[in-house]
């Protein structure tokens, strides 16, 4: 009946390119919401370089403040994430 593929869930940069293909299947499949689509991708993509920056961090000076804020930054992927999905399931039930 419905296509219930949610609960994404990101825990390293090695899930960053799967997250990426699920951006481009909402933005094929809610084409009418584009725009919105276009705003979560760039939120994403702004936690993934901060990730990525501290993650440069971490290895040019080992200290753990920089895992800290690597793990919050994918947290809020993460978060965001579920909100679109959210998002998604509501659509699929206005639609039935």
């Amino acid at each position: 009946m419905f296509d219930l593929n949610i609960v994404m869930k990101v825990e390293s940069d090695q899930d960053f390119p799967e997250l990426r293909r699920q951006i481009e299947i909402w933005r094929k499949k809610f084409s009418m919401f584009n725009h919105d689509v276009n705003q979560i991708e760039n939120i994403i993509e702004r936690h993934i370089q901060n990730f990525s920056i501290a993650g440069v961090h971490y290895r040019q000076t080992k200290s753990k403040k920089y895992l800290e804020i690597a793990q919050k930054e994918l947290d809020e992927i993460n978060r965001i994430i579920a909100i679109a999905e959210k998002m998604e399931l509501m659509s699929l039930l206005s639609r039935g």
